[in-house]
């Protein structure tokens, strides 16, 4: 850490700095209605929308007068009923305890912050440059509830239909409808305006927006449209609006390879709909596994009746830029039928997933690897190089196109195992501490690709955000892959974004630059020469409306 900062302080950060500062003059206030009604819901104690329940959910009670050794059958059947109802109950209580912390601090610190006109985050960079608030809890990156808690200080009006396109996107992709195309989510939003006013009038008996995908910010966009249908053109709104890139670390690994597919596949090419990665993947998986059906494979069968489709493969295919494995995905596609199965599917597995959850996994990563074959050669090689450091036992280190040098500071760690009593109990902990001077190749290399992608989003934020306050725009919520600022200046960031985006990637060959600071920094020659790049042509990226949307 320290050498990091020494070598950082040896750098002209000043893109840097001026970004930190540009997001902290952004001027912040609560949205006291959004307040109100989500207290009001937690003070309930029920469950609402993602927020859990206040209490534990009670246990069920033994319904037997008898010990399971003395039972029948039939008997043991029920109890076996009985007993994974209650493991039910007791690992969603475990699950939901520091979630309901975190609701009840987001709560009280959104009241305490509801007294000021305004107020101000510190913004700070951690070692890849990504930048995160130093506060916790109440922040515009934190979850859905804690956003849809606040607004801009500062307003700006909506006069006509272009400075209100991007609201009306911006609450269709909220509750959900963000596949279809941009101008049918600005049409969703008019048709819906009389449901919208009844939901401002009273969102208790008008709850539909609880369905929303992300229900609080929905709320929040419910209560600001509704004031631009009452008022007219001349609204004045400070409501954020955002546009999210379409799985941002692959757009960023298609790029940095030019590599077509996978740029087709994360919209970094021009499209008169909306390009699914996540859909792409679910389909490709499903062509094969309705192969295994034909051959008579039993689980291809019931994969083809259970319904294979993106929530089964987005976050498997969102991992993959972050050093992402196939046990990872099992495990995220688990988690997915679990949720399908709650939300009512039909459950034709049983109790026990693990074997459908492998058997989908291994199909999910074969297609994974099928779209983004150029992607994984962009990791393999940053992997590389960072086997090359380790070599040498040193520290990998590259710098971003925005000057800011990235130091991995993983060293191999040693774990001591302590004993000690509690309360009459034995517990025991284990301690990890660093070994100085001893490079872990391990995490060396299971590091460097997930960090030298976020460094680059990182950058690619910097730059916008720095053009942006150079053309006037001032207020932002960012959250890495995530842009955002008043409707009236969206249309603006959009155009920034991709511009600096393209920029990015056409002065700064990034895996070039990669290997000739390996080759100073360490003195050698031996380092690896990145991939050839493919046939992409980066420009596409200003034509492409759905590259940020």
């Amino acid at each position: 850490m320290k050498a990091h900062m020494t070598k950082l302080k040896q750098r002209d950060l000043s893109q840097e700095f001026d970004c930190l500062n540009t997001l902290q003059h952004t001027p912040w206030q609560i949205n006291r209605p959004v307040l109100e009604i989500i207290r009001n819901m937690w003070d309930s104690g029920q469950e609402w929308a993602g927020l859990p329940a206040r209490e534990d959910r009670p246990l069920p009670s033994y319904p037997f007068n008898k010990e399971p050794a003395a039972m029948d059958e039939a008997e043991r059947k029920l109890f076996k009923d009985w007993s994974k109802k209650r493991n039910e109950v007791y690992t969603y209580n475990n699950k939901t305890v520091s979630k309901r912390i975190q609701v009840e601090r987001t709560l009280q610190i959104a009241e305490q912050y509801s007294k000021y006109d305004e107020f101000y985050y510190v913004w700070q960079n951690d070692f890849r440059s990504r930048k995160y608030p130093a506060s916790t809890f109440l922040s515009p990156q934190a979850a859905d509830w804690s956003k849809g808690l606040m607004t801009f200080k500062v307003d700006k009006a909506i006069n006509n239909w272009d400075d209100a396109r991007w609201l009306c996107i911006h609450g269709a992709n909220l509750y959900g409808n963000d596949k279809i195309t941009l101008d049918q989510r600005e049409g969703w939003a008019w048709d819906i305006a009389d449901e919208v006013k009844r939901v401002a009038d009273n969102p208790y008996d008008n709850n539909w927006w609880l369905d929303a995908d992300k229900p609080f910010q929905f709320l929040g966009w419910c209560l600001e449209f509704a004031g631009l249908v009452k008022h007219g053109w001349g609204y004045m709104s400070n409501l954020p609006v955002s546009a999210d890139g379409s799985c941002n670390g692959l757009q960023h690994l298609s790029a940095i390879l030019r590599d077509e597919r996978g740029g087709r596949a994360t919209n970094l090419l021009a499209s008169d709909v909306p390009q699914d990665i996540y859909t792409e993947v679910a389909d490709e998986a499903m062509r094969n596994i309705t192969m295994d059906a034909d051959q008579g494979e039993i689980l291809a069968k019931k994969f083809i009746e259970f319904g294979i489709d993106r929530s089964l493969t987005k976050r498997s295919v969102m991992i993959v830029p972050y050093s992402g494995t196939i046990h990872s995905c099992r495990t995220y596609i688990e988690e997915a039928m679990r949720d399908k199965i709650e939300k009512g599917t039909p459950d034709i597995f049983g109790d026990d997933l693990f074997d459908a959850t492998i058997y989908l996994a291994r199909h999910v990563w074969d297609a994974i690897n099928g779209v983004i074959t150029a992607a994984r050669q962009v990791m393999d090689y940053v992997k590389d190089v960072g086997a090359v450091y380790a070599s040498h036992n040193r520290h990998m280190e590259w710098v971003t196109p925005t000057n800011w040098l990235v130091m991995q500071n993983y060293n191999d760690v040693e774990k001591r195992r302590i004993t000690s009593l509690i309360n009459g109990n034995t517990i025991q902990l284990v301690l990890n501490r660093d070994i100085p001077n001893q490079v872990s190749k391990r995490r060396t290399g299971s590091g460097a690709s997930p960090n030298f992608i976020h460094s680059m989003d990182a950058a690619a934020m910097t730059k916008t955000i720095n053009t942006c306050k150079q053309q006037g725009i001032r207020h932002f919520a960012m959250v890495h892959d995530s842009y955002g600022t008043h409707s009236s200046e969206m249309p603006r960031l959009s155009e920034v974004l991709r511009q600096e985006f393209v920029q990015m990637y056409t002065e700064h060959d990034v895996l070039t630059m990669l290997r000739q600071h390996a080759i100073v920094t360490l003195g050698t020659e031996d380092v690896p020469t990145p991939p050839k790049q493919g046939s992409l042509d980066i420009n596409n990226v200003l034509k492409s409306q759905y590259f940020f949307a």
